[in-house]
Order: C-alpha cells, then structure tokens, then sequence
C-alpha cells in the first residue's frame, strides 16, 4: 500500500441560516509518516464501517463534474490540488441549496494498491475533549476523530477508467442523517445502488445446491469457506468473483464450482457485491425476545440442535461446558 497524495480542507456551517465557511488547504501534504498514519487510520475507520453501497456515477455532466476533474487530473492537465479545491467549491455551492449544518474536514487521499489505484473521499471531524496543561490545570482541546468518519466515498480510478465496471464508486452514509447524506451522494455524484441482498442470495443459492452432493462434513466446511472470504471481501470494500471465490473455496474442483454456479437457475453475476447480514444468517440461526437469546451454527440443527416444529420447541444436545456448569450452578 501506498500513498501518493493526501490534503484536507474545512466545510463549516454553524446553523442552517449561517453562512458556509470553507478553509482551503494552499498544497498537498508532505508524505511523513504522520500524515500516511492518518489517511491508514481513516481508511481502516471505513473498513469497519458496515452499509456500504455500490454503484457508479452520474452520467449528466452538468449534475456530476467530478469525473471531468478526475480525468483532467488523471491526464495531468491541473494537480492533485486542484482537482480536491474544485470538489469542495462544489460541495459549498450544493450545501448553499440545503439547510444543513456541517462541519468537517474534507480528505483526498490517492492511494497506488496491486489491483489498481484509489482516490478516497473522507470526512471527519474535531472532537471536543479534555487535556492537562503545563501548569498543571484542566484544559479544553480538540482532536481529530479518525475513528469515526462521518461519511466517505471510494473511487476505483483503474475499474472506473476500464469502462468495464458499474460498481467501480462505494459509498458510506451518514448514520441517522438522511439530509446530510443525500447532500454528500450528490456532491459526489453517485448513483445505480446494487442489490446486494438479492446478489447474495443468488450465490447462496448456488451454494447450497452444490453443497448437497458433498459429504456433511465436506459441505458444512465448504459453506463456511464461502462464507469467510464473502466476508473479508465486503469488510475490504471489494466485489466477489466466482473465478476468485472459486480458487479459495474449492481449489482442488474450482472448474467444477465455476461451472456449477455459471449454469445455476439462481444465475448470480460473475462479478458481485456481498452482503454481510445475509452471509452471517446462512450459516448462524439466531434469535431473541425479552427472555431469551439464541445463537447456534446452521451445522448443527438437526444433530447438536434438533426442532420439532408440531410442539415449536428445541432440543439441544452436546450443550457447551461454560453453559452446563452455569445451569448446574444455578439449579443448585
């Protein structure tokens, strides 16, 4: 991983009748260890962040400039510096038509990875806190928070000069701020948010089918398998191939997998988008109510877990240590 680029600027608006305040950045910052430790610490603030979505630009160059400046930049006709001031001036000019408060710094990083290159959007912002002085005496500070990024957007600057992608822009939300995020969706032009769920499901779906033929013990293996790399993919960022999925999952017959899910009924995108949620549920049942709450492995139903659903109640057998020392301890 490299860094190629990084600079920050400042949006501040202290009420929605206030006026917009933007504070520029005069040139890129100097590529030291503090300032590649910050964009790292930002990047792996989006990387636990769940609710990504996927997609791509705008096509109405009036409604979206930004990939007319991601091509002057990229062709090298204005800097780095350019190309972020220009992004801010718009997104000045956007949040004038709302009534929303803002106040953030605006982060550009280009980033050179193995599998091409990134352009990262982040916004984050000051927090207050506490500190001790050199007299001694409590005092107020801030510090910027790069654990919790307001929002952000990834641009796959190789997938999106190919042409061959419509997922090549992932976005991360505001949590609880619809306004304020349709706001940063326009500024950077996103648009066409994948299916993800119904993408998964179709992958499941190959998944399970091509599980029943294997031994139980094999198929539970497989599965998880499936599952794991599915995860890691989306906790990156990053799409799901069925080539890629194949080779790690099932190397000793991935030509028999990829054939299997290419002529599946489900029919699912060679190239496609996890979604976490649906992939920990296939192979964790779970549930809870205001007494109880169960998590167990899909592996288990019907053996360590069995459901008889004439009286809705369960069996479970091979209980956990922790817990038959819990209940021996409790009936006593």
């Amino acid at each position: 991983m490299a860094f190629k680029s990084i600079i920050a600027h400042r949006l501040y608006r202290a009420s929605p009748s206030a006026p917009i305040t933007k504070t520029l950045c005069s040139e890129v910052w100097p590529l030291t260890g503090k300032t590649e430790d910050c964009a790292r610490a930002l990047k792996h603030a989006w990387l636990k962040r769940g609710g990504k979505v996927y997609g791509r630009f705008h096509d109405a160059a009036g409604e979206n400039p930004l990939p007319a400046w991601l091509e002057g930049w990229q062709g090298e006709a204005f800097s780095f510096l350019k190309f972020s001031t220009q992004w801010l001036q718009h997104a000045e000019v956007l949040l004038g038509q709302t009534e929303e408060v803002l106040d953030a710094y605006c982060f550009f990083a280009h980033e050179a990875l193995e599998a091409g290159e990134v352009c990262w959007l982040f916004l984050a912002a000051h927090e207050a806190a506490f500190a001790v002085n050199g007299d001694m005496a409590l005092d107020d500070t801030h510090y910027l928070d790069t654990s919790h990024i307001l929002m952000a957007a990834k641009i796959n600057l190789s997938e999106w000069q190919s042409g061959e992608s419509n997922k090549y822009l992932t976005f991360v939300r505001a949590p609880g701020e619809k306004e304020l995020s349709e706001w940063f969706e326009k500024v950077v032009g996103f648009t066409d948010k994948l299916d993800t769920a119904k993408q998964t499901e179709q992958l499941l779906a190959v998944v399970e089918d091509y599980t029943r033929k294997l031994p139980d013990e094999v198929a539970e293996q497989t599965r998880e398998k499936v599952v794991e790399y599915c995860l890691e993919q989306s906790k990156a960022g990053e799409s799901v191939t069925i080539d890629a999925l194949s080779q790690n999952v099932t190397p000793d017959s991935a030509e028999d997998f990829k054939a299997f899910a290419m002529t599946h009924d489900a029919k699912p995108p060679s190239d496609l988008v996890p979604h976490a949620g649906q992939l920990r549920q296939y192979v964790r049942i779970s549930g809870r109510n205001e007494q109880m709450s169960m998590s167990f492995s899909s592996g288990c139903l019907g053996e360590a877990v069995v459901y008889d659903a004439e009286s809705d109640s369960l069996t479970i057998k091979n209980i956990p240590a922790a817990l038959k020392s819990r209940l021996l301890k409790h009936m006593k």
